[in-house]
């Protein structure tokens, strides 16, 4: 069983190209396209409120941006865990992960309900997609923290894209409490 884990560990290592750590840098870009195009089907949708198939096509849209949410955030957490990090690094990287957290699991709950809304209650009413879209564009808020966060640590640290010295403490992952 361990060799085919370390088989299969290999395999993927070879499709990362080079120039890349891991594969969360390959992978954050496809969530942030597929939200970007969810909230502008969605306004599509408003548009015309009685076709329900560019709503439905917002709905599955948002629901492909979570799944890769959700791949980006895991494999962005395995990333992290594995460097060892200066103060500065280690503060910025956490910034980055607390607003990748927010936003992965805000568009993971909207996802859920824009399924319901498309396929339980079928509501077509204008209000609530109103309302989704407002729920989207704050969502898009999210995403354009943890996408600023995360394009300081690629720009200002070279992290994603560059050997990192791996001098200082490892990363590990602020402690939750409930308040």
């Amino acid at each position: 069983m361990a060799a085919i884990v370390h088989y299969l560990e290999a395999a993927a290592m070879s499709l990362i190209p080079d120039w890349a750590p891991n594969i969360h840098p390959l992978l954050v870009h496809f969530p942030i396209s597929l939200l970007i195009a969810a909230t502008v089907v969605d306004l599509l949708s408003l548009m015309w409120p009685a076709r329900r198939a560019i709503r439905d096509t917002a709905t599955w849209f948002y629901c492909a941006g979570a799944f890769m949410a959700m791949a980006a955030y895991f494999s962005g957490l395995a990333a992290a865990g594995a460097l060892r990090v200066s103060p500065e690094t280690g503060a910025a990287v956490t910034s980055h992960f607390m607003w990748a957290d927010r936003t992965t699991w805000f568009f993971v709950v909207f996802a859920s309900f824009r399924m319901t809304i498309s396929y339980i209650w079928k509501s077509a009413t204008r209000w609530l997609a109103l309302l989704s879209l407002i729920g989207a564009l704050v969502g898009l808020g999210l995403l354009l923290a943890a996408t600023t966060h995360g394009e300081r640590l690629v720009f200002r640290f070279g992290l994603g894209v560059a050997s990192v010295p791996s001098t200082g403490q490892p990363w590990s992952m602020p402690e939750r409490t409930l308040k």
